[in-house]
């Protein structure tokens, strides 16, 4: 028995090396450039050890994005115990999905959504994955604005609507390095929540006096 749950470890570790490196591929060559043999070495297992778990690298891109998808539906569950326990407010969480929505994991994201869109494969496990991250966006969204008059189809548009203005600043990254311009965009968004009633929260001041 103690055998056999070592071998179980040694396989986790090994397919968490896998999507790792298979991450790090997409996000260095895109995926219709990253091949197996790319991952087995850049995860630094055999490709026989990579073809066991994963035959094929349609499997493999499936595989990577799931796992990619279920850790940020994960990340949002977080969030939702943070709203529950009154340690996340409306700042904390628009900064917070400002994070998501820059850097390497998104730009992972990115890729695999261009991909979707001419690979019915990708697509197939791209939208209900993302439908649970949004829902669950939705869950925490609502529970943060419980004590306005808002209903809850003018809650889901805002969101929404902060979504997309969050993925278009990612987007736009990829060509304009400008982090004051994004941070000014999301002060002017917060603003925008504010004063059409979302929160009765202010942004917050930095040392020097200025809105932030």
């Amino acid at each position: 028995m103690t055998q056999r749950q070592t071998q179980e470890e040694r396989s986790r570790q090994t397919q968490a090396r896998i999507m790792k490196g298979t991450l790090e591929c997409i996000l260095n060559k895109g995926i219709r450039a990253t091949s197996t043999t790319d991952v087995a070495r850049q995860a630094e297992v055999s490709r026989g050890a990579l073809l066991h778990h994963y035959p094929t690298k349609e499997s493999l891109m499936r595989a990577a994005l799931e796992d990619l998808l279920n850790r940020e539906v994960e990340s949002v569950r977080d969030m939702a115990e943070r709203v529950s326990a009154g340690t996340l407010d409306f700042d904390t969480l628009l900064d917070t999905l400002h994070d998501h929505f820059k850097g390497d994991l998104f730009m992972v994201t990115l890729e695999y959504l261009t991909t979707a869109r001419t690979d019915d494969s990708i697509k197939e496990v791209l939208i209900p994955l993302a439908a649970r991250f949004n829902e669950s966006l939705e869950s925490i969204w609502e529970h943060l604005q419980s004590n306005t008059r808002h209903s809850t189809h003018e809650n889901r548009v805002a969101l929404n609507a902060t979504l997309c203005m969050m993925r278009g600043m990612g987007a736009q990254s990829i060509w304009r390095d400008d982090p004051a311009l994004y941070r000014d965009m999301l002060l002017f968004w917060k603003r925008t929540l504010i004063e059409a009633g979302f929160t009765s929260r202010q942004p917050a001041k930095d040392p020097g006096g200025q809105v932030t």
